[in-house]
This record gives structure tokens, sequence and C-alpha cells, in this order.
């Protein structure tokens, strides 16, 4: 596996994405993860975008939070525009997209 954590291309905030994706439990690969953040930032329902990747509806929600942390988002717990930027950034490198 290769070092995520040295890819001198990307933001320090986007590499700290990519740890803490690689950190979170292995229940989704990152295919699902990258189909998660993608549809979700277009505005696709969480219904399809369960069916997409065969899982359910509360899955996928509950995956969308636990991608989510501090660094990318608002004290609310909102995605910042910033925050979605490195997220999709981060889940497309590992997903080898980018």
């Amino acid at each position: 596996m290769m070092d995520r954590i040295s890819h001198p291309d990307l933001t320090s905030v986007q590499r700290l994405v990519l740890r803490h994706l690689d950190s979170l439990e292995e229940g989704f690969g990152p295919a699902a993860d990258l189909v998660i953040v993608e549809e979700l930032c277009r505005g696709i329902p969480v219904e399809a975008i369960a069916k997409r990747i065969g899982g359910s509806s509360h899955d996928v929600v509950a995956r969308w939070y636990q991608m989510l942390f501090p660094a990318i988002t608002t004290d609310m717990g909102v995605l910042k525009i910033d925050g979605r930027r490195d997220l999709l950034v981060a889940v497309r490198r590992r997903a080898g997209t980018a």
C-alpha cells in the first residue's frame, strides 16, 4: 500500500482527510466512499445512493457522518465549502480516480 501521508501534491488538510478516511472501519471501500461523497454533493437522494452501492439509506448516512470531522466542518458539524473540495480530492485519491 502506498504511503498516503506523503503526497506532496495535496494540501495538509487533504492529507489529514486521507488519514481520517483510512482510519474508518472498512464496511465501505474507497469506491463506495467516492460514490457517497460525489453523489451527496450533487444532491442525489440517499435512497438512490444506497441502491447503487448495495446498502441501506441508514448505512449511507452513517458513513457520511463518519467521513466528516472538525478539519472540514463548521463548529455545527456542517461541511465547509473548502472541506467539500478537500473531501472530494481525498476520496478520489483513495479510489484511484485522481
